[in-house]
């Protein structure tokens, strides 16, 4: 299965990775990036770079595409099923912010294709919302989910973050029983990751505010395992959790499984044909390539391309062993890998497998190789053999 990843850049406000904030100048920019999309889908498609499995998923992530139109959203969709083979029950999701909710027309986007809705809504602690600089409310998360049901959407995620500063299990306990209230399809929780050079890392640095420490995080992840066990919902990947399988996110499974995936717009990313190569970070750069319309080099996909580097064997091997061990219950197959590479995964990575085995950190279910209890709560280490 091939996945489809959809940038848009906009953002409620200026930060450091997007190029527009909210203002007059969207009505006029959000129509061009349409275009220039559009342009680049045709491209890698007329120019037979694209790999011809079919594309079993379609993702708008990245910035708030919320901010799109539901006819836009369509126009994009439209091109895609037009060039390539999609499956029928493909699985298109679109990032949304809560503090748009009232602005999305939710029924305007099932009708345009989307059907799988991912909210960020990071906590249920107005005080900590206000710490990741989150312009929406609580009460906005809520209100974004009763009315994306209202309008028939079956197929709902909840994003969370544990390790915010001021952060307590206390409090890290209210989101999840918050969430759990909402009753959605899916939950992804991540660990806050501090970004070097935004205000909360500077903040950090200077002491002025404190993180949970490591022992505190911890217990954080293993109260969301239990408490989401608990609340009937299957814990598939190290970060993520869905009431039943088939409601597991089939984009990120590309990923995890290491499969191939387009990327159109400004930043996107791909992995094709053993490449793996970028877009341009800035939306105007991104505009004049694509109605220029010339690769920069002859291995570039798309004439927004800016980096592109071949994935070697060994480095592929390294990435399906890394990726898959996200995976709690696949975990990597050893007879999928011999198909992929033609080799053992205990011919390739026999001292690394048996530093996993012998800390404690992963174990063999039958030919299946998967990350134990304790492996999950330190998946890094695990990562870190195949680096």
């Amino acid at each position: 299965m091939t996945g489809v990843y959809i940038h848009i850049p906009f953002c409620l406000r200026r930060c450091a990775y997007c190029d527009f904030i909210t203002d007059a100048r969207m009505s006029k920019i959000i129509p061009a990036y349409l275009d220039g999309l559009l342009k680049e889908i045709r491209f890698v498609w007329q120019n037979n770079i694209a790999e011809h499995s079919e594309i079993g998923s379609i993702y708008f992530g990245g910035g708030t595409p919320s901010l799109l139109r539901a006819d836009q959203v369509k126009r994009v969709i439209d091109e895609i099923i037009a060039r390539f083979a999609v499956e029928k029950n493909a699985e298109i999701t679109l990032e949304a912010n809560p503090a748009t909710s009232v602005e999305i027309n939710f029924a305007g986007l099932l009708e345009a294709g989307i059907n799988r809705l991912s909210l960020g809504a990071q906590s249920f602690i107005n005080s900590e919302l206000t710490v990741l600089n989150r312009i929406h409310s609580v009460e906005q998360i809520t209100q974004s989910v009763e009315q994306a049901r209202q309008e028939g959407f079956s197929n709902i995620s909840l994003d969370l973050i544990f390790g915010i500063p001021g952060q307590t299990l206390e409090t890290w306990c209210e989101s999840l029983s918050a969430a759990l209230m909402l009753d959605v399809e899916h939950l992804s929780l991540y660990s806050l990751i501090l970004e070097e050079g935004t205000p909360m890392a500077k903040a950090v640095t200077a002491g002025e505010v404190k993180l949970p420490d490591d022992d505190e995080v911890a217990d954080m992840y293993a109260l969301a395992r239990e408490k989401l066990r608990s609340g009937g919902y299957e814990h598939y990947e190290i970060s993520n959790w869905a009431k039943r399988p088939e409601l597991e996110s089939r984009h990120n499974k590309v990923y995890w499984l290491n499969e191939p995936y387009h990327g159109f717009g400004t930043g996107a990313h791909r992995r094709l044909d053993n490449y793996r190569s970028n877009n341009t970070l800035d939306t105007l750069d991104y505009l004049r390539r694509m109605n220029e319309g010339v690769l920069d080099k002859p291995e570039f996909i798309s004439p927004a391309t800016v980096e592109c580097f071949q994935i070697t064997p060994k480095v592929s091997m390294q990435e399906t062993m890394m990726l898959g061990l996200r995976l709690v219950r696949e975990g990597v197959s050893a007879r999928r890998f011999r198909e992929r590479y033609c080799v053992d995964i205990e011919e390739v990575f026999a001292k690394e497998v048996r530093h996993l085995l012998n800390r404690g950190l992963a174990e063999w279910q039958g030919r299946t190789l998967r990350l134990t209890s304790q492996g999950l709560s330190v998946g890094n280490q695990a990562f870190m053999e195949f680096v």
